[in-house]
């Protein structure tokens, strides 16, 4: 059983949180929120806990239980956890694995030696003068004669170190302000394994930058938002990369083998292990983005690339969703057959909303006005299906749909659609045509990524639609 979350710590709850009231007038309360989407009905000393949680007590002044129920709601992603500011900060050794970065390693090293302990360089076999720069900075180096990849440098990093704590630190990031002390303060609680703070691509200042840094400042697959999340598969956030990332020392376990895709399997390895990851937003570095247009595809290539090794490692989780195989499934008959497909499709689409809205209702028979929120519920969900099979069609199923005739590439456009909400939503400093092309381009590399990782390793499990996941109302 999870241990209750620390006395000290308050709580605030996800802007995504519903909080109904229950329908036998008791008093109790009924919560719906969280990713994936959750149900917890609270009695009413627990909705007396929740109310004082969410007045700002600590767990200590909440009464009786609300470490168990803080902590039931902060895993379900329904609360997030405020730590106590430290008067004594923990001691961190910072660990900076790096190839070829004498031009900005010093930088780096001169930033974060205030705060740590001491900086450890691992040198992945440089050709140039990084370990020169990285020492004269103050850092202590460690070299490998020959590169070995970035988990081999970052465990060579962790062995070196000697404190309880790292910062692991790619050498293109930034780090801003108190970073590190805001992912600290999350080690009081003794369930958290690693947080990791939200790794922006600001366009520089000073200067009119090209569309695709522009369109890199919004759409960074290092950049996982604004809020924060308990990070775990399938989830809103769903991995946090190691381009910064605080973790304790004795968990670090990189696997070797992998050359992209270490950090997230380090991630979700810690999560089923039953620890705690953290993304926590209002800490911050920066990242550069890739200098040219070739070297930003085969990021995203290198990216697509590891789903396979990721899949074989962890079954099921980078599979696509049922439901959005059977929305694009459902796509593909109407563009072959036409408007008589048309309306069967729809009735079809109707008969099973209609379901999901009775099955709903049925489970939500605790909250008042079941019938409303299950409608608003199986809306949300619906919407939330399609544009996962459009982000399928995009980034998975790309090449079969292209070699599919007509109905294919109908298909495919119909896949573009959301690209111009999002770009209406996030309000880019890039315009929609140029937006939607970066947004296909970004894609297809990453797309062309899990192709060719799944050629190469003779596996189709990243490309196969999953088993239903279990409900968790």
């Amino acid at each position: 059983m999870p241990a209750p979350l620390p006395a000290s710590f308050r709580v605030w709850a996800d802007p995504g949180l519903a909080v109904l009231p229950a329908a036998r007038g008791d008093g109790g309360q009924v919560l719906l929120g969280g990713s994936p989407l959750r149900m917890v009905t609270l009695s009413p000393a627990g909705a007396r806990v929740l109310a004082a949680l969410r007045g700002a007590a600590t767990v200590a002044e909440a009464g009786p239980g609300a470490g168990a129920l803080a902590r039931r709601l902060v895993d379900a992603g329904l609360l997030h956890p405020l730590p106590p500011g430290s008067t004594q900060p923990p001691e961190i050794t910072a660990v900076i694995p790096v190839r070829d970065g004498a031009a900005r390693i010093g930088a780096l090293v001169a930033c974060l030696r205030p705060r740590c302990a001491e900086v450890v360089v691992v040198d992945d076999g440089s050709r140039d003068s990084t370990a020169a720069v990285a020492a004269a900075a103050g850092a202590r180096v460690i070299r490998h004669s020959h590169p070995r990849g970035p988990a081999v440098a970052r465990t060579t990093g962790a062995r070196a170190a000697r404190t309880d704590l790292i910062a692991f630190c790619d050498s293109d990031v930034r780090p801003l302000g108190d970073w590190l002390d805001r992912l600290a303060a999350h080690f009081a609680d003794p369930a958290v394994a690693a947080a990791a703070p939200r790794v922006a691509s600001p366009v520089p200042p000073g200067v009119r930058p090209g569309r695709r840094d522009r369109y890199e400042a919004a759409r960074s697959p290092l950049d996982l938002g604004p809020d924060p999340a308990s990070v775990r598969p399938g989830a809103r956030v769903s991995y946090v990369p190691t381009a910064a990332l605080l973790i304790r020392r004795s968990l670090v376990a990189f696997d070797p083998a992998l050359r992209y895709g270490e950090d997230v399997d380090l991630v979700w390895r810690l999560v089923a292990g039953g620890h705690t990851v953290r993304y926590e937003p209002s800490a911050v570095v920066e990242h550069e983005p890739r200098e040219s247009l070739w070297a930003w595809c085969r990021q995203r290539h290198g990216y697509g690339r590891s789903a396979a090794a990721l899949a074989k490692r962890h079954p099921g989780v980078l599979r696509p969703a049922r439901g959005a195989a059977s929305t694009i499934g459902a796509a593909v008959l109407l563009a072959a057959a036409g408007p008589p497909a048309g309306a069967v499709v729809a009735v079809l689409a109707v008969a099973s909303a209609g379901r999901t809205v009775r099955a709903l209702t049925r489970r939500l028979e605790r909250v008042e006005r079941p019938m409303r929120a299950a409608v608003t519920l199986t809306a949300r969900g619906r919407r939330h299906g399609v544009r996962a099979a459009a982000e399928t069609v995009r980034r998975v199923w790309l090449p079969p749909l292209a070699c599919a005739g007509a109905p294919g590439r109908l298909v495919l456009a119909a896949a573009m659609v959301p690209l111009a909400g999002d770009w209406w939503t996030e309000r880019p400093d890039v315009g929609l045509v140029p937006y939607v092309l970066l947004r296909l381009a970004d894609d297809a590399a990453y797309c062309a990524g899990v192709w060719t990782g799944c050629l190469a390793r003779g596996s189709l499990e990243p490309l196969l639609p999953a088993a239903p996941l279990p409900s968790t109302m």
